[in-house]
């Protein structure tokens, strides 16, 4: 992990030999001597080549355990000042940006030390942190499924550390470049954390099988679903090779009967995390979940997109609404062609061979979104349709003027009939809020008859 840090951040890692740095000693730590031992620190801190060799120093000497034991003895004593110079020492030691030492702090046998006299901010004498209480509850840790590994068990936790840390603990005093090598160090674990979870077989299978019949416990199923979706978050940064790889691995397990599960569900959290589970893939390739799509069509099954607009038109959260739509929106974007699949395309082109010849073939585009327009559209606008006959069209021109007010809408024929206009664009007042009788008249009939089709019309302006 160091010498990926080294090759990312050269100007900051500083625990490369330095054989030409006269070297720093410090006395062995005690309370009485404390001051002495900031002194030091303080006046090596004030050039990078007392930094580097104050760096070796409290590595190779092992320095950081013989000062936790002072954090325990100055509490037994209620020495408040002793307790600042400690919290003063430990940001020192992790402000001299050095990513093995930050490595060596998060520790299972160091870091609750650190965190301890961390706790004592001297730039808030009267108020005392609980850090050490915080990331000693094991209840946090939710094992959805059991990793066997340990060496990825001791990643997680150490990620997690490191993310209180950069967040919490020192978000008021970090510098540009130790927040850097934090930040490598968080992503560099989390991409091998996720490369060998999703390489592992029989970690998918009781990962995915969760989601079947045979699991009672729909909390576990909820835990299941946030943490897929913390996987599809940490994709995003994959290289495109590895993303295609993990997306694919998913897939075959079964993520599409995940997202289905998550978005029918009645805690909204979960919705949220089913749909940020599907923009995040549909961001990643359309075309393979038009294909996915497709081939449900085929298979008399019920399509996602049939799913999504259900849930679209009873949710009543906004946030989910939104990106339910969004979802919709993509889906039937003829020039949605990822351009993480391009790019794959370009590094990568056998692996991409591989991962194409493995999905059902894509359909046509416009096959695909003549489908939507015949069937799944009819499900889409059934609450437009259901303003015909009233009184006033009011309401109907409200609902109208929404769709507009997102974007311009042209209306086209369907090839059902050719005989009308080639296009025909819903005229507004100048107030923008209102459409005339005769155009929602003429809309709302043409809609129930079915001989109407919605594209953007950006794309035909």
């Amino acid at each position: 992990m160091s010498e990926r840090i080294r090759l990312t951040c050269p100007d900051d890692g500083l625990s490369d030999d330095i054989d030409h740095v006269s070297p720093i000693m410090l006395p062995n730590p005690d309370l009485s001597n404390l001051h002495e031992i900031e002194n030091h620190m303080r006046a090596a801190n004030s050039t990078p080549g007392g930094r580097e060799a104050l760096a070796k120093f409290i590595y190779t000497k092992e320095y950081i355990p013989k000062l936790i034991p002072l954090v325990e003895m100055a509490e037994d004593l209620e020495s408040v000042s002793d307790l600042h110079r400690l919290c003063s020492i430990m940001k020192m030691l992790i402000l001299l940006n050095d990513n093995q030492l930050i490595e060596y702090i998060v520790r299972d046998d160091i870091v609750l030390g650190v965190v301890g006299a961390l706790e004592y901010d001297p730039d808030f004498p009267l108020h005392k942190a609980n850090h050490r209480q915080y990331l000693a509850d094991e209840s946090k840790f939710k094992e959805v499924v059991k990793i066997e590994d340990d060496q990825v068990k001791r990643k997680i936790h150490c990620t997690y550390r490191l993310q209180y840390l950069k967040d919490v603990v020192l978000a008021r005093i970090l510098d540009d470049p130790t927040f850097s090598v934090l930040n490598s160090l968080i992503f560099f674990n989390q991409v091998e954390i996720v490369q060998h979870l999703q390489s592992n077989q029989s970690f998918l299978k009781e990962l995915f099988t969760i989601f079947g019949p045979r699991e009672p416990s729909l909390q576990r199923k909820k835990d299941a679903v946030l943490f897929i979706q913390q996987c599809c978050a940490i994709a995003k940064s994959l290289q495109a090779n590895n993303r295609a790889a993990l997306y694919q691995n998913f897939i075959n397990s079964g993520l599409l009967d995940v997202i289905q599960f998550a978005l029918k569900h009645h805690d909204a959290s979960v919705r949220v995390a089913g749909t940020d589970i599907l923009v995040s893939l549909i961001d990643h390739d359309a075309l393979m979940v038009r294909s996915y799509i497709f081939k449900a069509i085929q298979e008399k099954s019920k399509p996602l997109t049939d799913t999504l607009i259900e849930l679209l038109l009873i949710e009543v959260d906004l946030g989910v609404k939104a990106q339910m739509a969004e979802a919709i929106k993509i889906l039937l974007d003829p020039n949605a062609n990822s351009a993480s699949i391009e790019a794959l395309g370009r590094t990568n082109s056998e692996f991409l061979a591989k991962v194409r010849g493995q999905l059902p073939s894509i359909p046509q585009t416009d096959s695909f979104i003549q489908n939507f327009y015949d069937e799944s559209a009819r499900k889409l606008f059934q609450p437009l349709k259901d303003l015909e006959g009233r009184e006033s069209s009011k309401s109907a021109s409200s609902v109208l003027c929404m769709f507009i007010n997102l974007g311009q809408w042209t209306i086209l024929p369907c090839r059902r009939y050719p005989s009308m206009p080639i296009w025909w664009r819903c005229s507004v007042s100048s107030s923008g809020n209102t459409i005339s009788a005769a155009n929602t008249s003429f809309f709302l009939k043409a809609l129930r008859r079915g001989s109407l089709s919605l594209w953007n019309a950006q794309r035909n302006t």
